[in-house]
């Protein structure tokens, strides 16, 4: 910057001497020819002109003084002195350099004005390019050095480099000298564009509405006009365009492998199912040649009860198959709640007597509208949960209650709280908290189906973590028929 202004001063130096000597060649001749003041002022005018066209109004103020000083030396009298004697021709005098600098200030700004239109279209072109350039990059490019070295290209530039505050992640096209990555990486910290102009960095923050997306640094450039305003808006709309192609790729992605894990569950359900029902009766013809031993007995029951309880289990994996693909609708039909809720507890505790399992119920019929089937799965899923998770010889509480136009079937376990970073979480498919994964066996279905059930019922699966010595409850939802309900506590 600092030679770039010495080169400057010494061409306005040259000029302004350019044009002293014109006006003394110009002296001298209409001197020898004996014309008049009035001639003599318009040619030192045209000088004027020209040097305002060729220097700055430093300049052509220098050369106005040096034509008037001519003029008054020359030509007005008393000559060759600096005093004028007839007050008119120090009027003219005035009027002389008053026009000169009035001419010289008009051609500066019309210059100023036509170098910023050129700026502005340069700018406008870069732009244009740099817009153009992008669109044909594929999306997955637009946020990495491919983006980067088009903008590097078209200005010019030693180095640009892209910080993007989504990935935390810099990228650098180009040699930098002077640690581009981290001044880019700080402008966003402070949110502030920053210009070196010594060391010739200047970056600027992206933004799109108030939110920052990230900073674009550009090092190399003589001067930070050469960035346009417009050029960090459209890098910053290059960024978002990256950043939905992503986005949309991986939903793509997750909804392909959605597709397919769906399908692998499905057939795994349906090829399980013929082995174990063909276990499942051997074993009872078995059983029904009564010619087996206590012991052989025994074994004979043992079987059965596992491959039923794995056939029940494929048939909740296959039953979540066909709810991911949203085939399975509820057959809705009214439900005595109470006692279709009091059912599934005995037959659950047909299975397993590890637990005690505590009813709290209405007296007063209460009708829901629901799928038997499904409602019974969800139902199990809960009490397999509250199983699962409680401390050995707890009471499992389930409370059946009506409130504001629901029924809300509680189910109460004496566990472990939930951390409040899972609490969300375990009604993700598949996931299972952090401290249990490895304590108890399980699939991580269980809430994620039982949620899903209460969905499609138009009702709601909730979890309420009492504190870490009260235990969990799960909170199932679902509109009632009618109302009226009394509270009677049963136990079983």
């Amino acid at each position: 910057m600092r030679l770039r202004n010495t080169r400057q001063f010494w061409r306005q130096c040259q000029s302004v001497a350019l044009s002293t000597l014109a006006i003394a060649l110009l002296t001298l001749a209409t001197y020898k020819l004996h014309l008049n003041a009035t001639t003599v002022v318009l040619f030192y005018v045209l000088v004027v002109v020209l040097q305002s066209l060729a220097g700055g109004s430093v300049a052509a103020v220098i050369v106005a003084v040096v034509a008037a000083a001519f003029l008054d030396f020359f030509f007005l009298p008393p000559r060759f002195t600096f005093r004028i004697d007839d007050p008119l021709n120090v009027v003219s005098w005035l009027v002389f350099l008053i026009v000169a600098l009035v001419i010289t200030r008009l051609v500066t700004r019309l210059r100023e004005e036509a170098h910023a239109a050129r700026l502005h279209g340069t700018e406008a072109d870069q732009l244009y390019e740099i817009a153009m350039r992008l669109l044909l990059l594929t999306p997955d490019k637009v946020g990495g050095r491919a983006a980067l070295k088009v903008v590097r290209d078209v200005l010019g530039a030693d180095a640009v480099c892209l910080f993007d505050a989504s990935t935390l992640e810099c990228s650098v096209d180009g040699i930098s000298q002077h640690d581009l990555a981290e001044c880019t990486r700080q402008a966003y910290i402070f949110g502030k564009d920053t210009d070196d102009a010594a060391c010739r960095v200047f970056v600027r923050c992206l933004r799109i509405g108030n939110p920052m997306t990230g900073a674009i640094g550009v090092e190399g450039l003589a001067d930070p006009q050469m960035i346009s305003p417009a050029l960090p808006v459209l890098v910053a709309a290059a960024l978002e365009r990256a950043h939905t192609f992503r986005r949309a790729s991986h939903e793509t992605a997750a909804a392909q492998a959605e597709i397919f894990r769906t399908a692998i569950l499905d057939a795994l359900a349906h090829e399980f199912k013929t082995p174990l029902a063909t276990i499942l009766a051997l074993t009872g013809g078995i059983k029904e040649s009564r010619r087996l031993e206590p012991e052989q007995e025994e074994m004979a029951d043992m079987i059965e009860f596992e491959v039923s309880r794995l056939s029940r289990l494929t048939t909740r994996l296959l039953r979540t198959a066909r709810l991911d693909q949203e085939e399975l609708k509820p057959r809705l039909k009214p439900i005595d709640i109470v006692p279709f809720v009091e059912r599934v507890v005995y037959r659950y505790l047909a299975h397993s007597n590890e637990r005690r399992v505590a009813v709290t119920s209405c007296s007063t019929a209460v009708e829901v509208s629901a799928d038997r089937q499904l409602l019974d799965l969800a139902l199990t899923q809960l009490l397999d949960n509250a199983f699962k998770y409680s401390t050995p010889a707890s009471t499992i509480t389930v409370s059946v209650e009506a409130e504001e136009g629901f029924i809300t079937t509680s189910v109460r376990n004496e566990g472990d709280s939930i951390a409040p970073d899972e609490q969300d979480r375990i009604f993700d498919r598949f996931y299972r908290g952090a401290r249990v994964r490895n304590l108890v066996s399980g699939t991580g279905l269980g809430l994620y189906v039982a949620r899903k059930i209460a969905a499609a019922h138009g009702g709601s699966l909730d979890l309420i973590n009492d504190g870490p010595d009260k235990g969990v409850v799960f909170c199932l939802k679902l509109p009632m028929l009618n109302h009226g309900c009394d509270k009677l506590a049963t136990s079983h």
